[in-house]
């Protein structure tokens, strides 16, 4: 039985790994936004609970990116490291809406049917957001392999954001300040025929990973690029 409603009637659009379940079994949890910006959560041996309900996050439902048109999805990270017992966030980017979306989570519910809950939405905005459609970890968290992912944000870490629009990396801090900005180049030409759409970082922290594709999808590549702004 749900302890929160929600289901996966609209598609999955972006992921991160939440860690263990506030039930006490300490199995594994992920997050999933889907296509009509709801938040699910689903539990490796419970299955599926809802976290909040559509129209959380900018919705994807009938929209597409300008050529190459792929299907649009979205940059998910998690912060555990809030300073409050128990609440911990989600970042999740809004390509639309040149924003990105920080929900706060707490458990929800009693033993043992605790879940994932929703306290608050806000939202970071910055002149420098031009269509986010990824977001990565500058730092990793790596204390725990266990209970972390390459979506998992170390403490107090900031965060990079593959702008589409214009082809560009902002390195923002958590509060929502950018304090750094790179214009994505290959040989330090720019990418006038290319369009970066996702992005993700090593383990160390140093190196930056951005793939792209052409107007006509009929070619796509990575990029390995030095981590900035630290």
């Amino acid at each position: 039985m749900q302890v929160i409603p929600g289901s996966l009637s609209t598609g999955a659009v972006g992921t991160a790994f939440l860690g263990p379940s506030p039930d006490g079994t300490c199995k594994a949890v992920f997050s999933v936004v889907t296509a009509d910006g709801a938040i699910v959560q689903e539990h490796t041996v419970k299955g599926l609970d809802g976290i909040a309900p559509a129209g959380t996050v900018q919705p994807l439902l009938g929209r597409i990116w300008d050529p190459p048109s792929d299907e649009p999805r979205l940059g998910v990270l998690m912060n555990p490291y809030t300073g409050t017992s128990g609440v911990q966030q989600l970042f999740v980017s809004e390509p639309f809406n040149n924003t990105i979306a920080v929900i706060n989570l707490a458990p929800s519910g009693t033993a043992p049917n605790q879940v994932f809950g929703p306290v608050s939405v806000t939202r970071l905005s910055s002149p420098l957001l031009k269509f986010p459609v990824d977001l990565a970890a500058a730092h990793r968290d790596v204390d725990n392999i266990n209970w972390a992912s390459n979506t998992t944000l170390d403490e107090g870490s900031d965060f990079f954001v593959a702008n589409r629009g214009d082809n560009t990396i902002v390195r923002m801090r958590q509060d929502g300040t950018a304090v750094a900005i790179v214009r994505v180049t290959i040989d330090s030409l720019p990418l006038d025929n290319f369009t970066i759409n996702g992005i993700a970082t090593s383990t160390d922290g140093t190196k930056i990973y951005v793939t792209f594709t052409t107007p006509t999808n009929v070619q796509g590549g990575l990029l390995e690029l030095p981590a900035f702004g630290g």
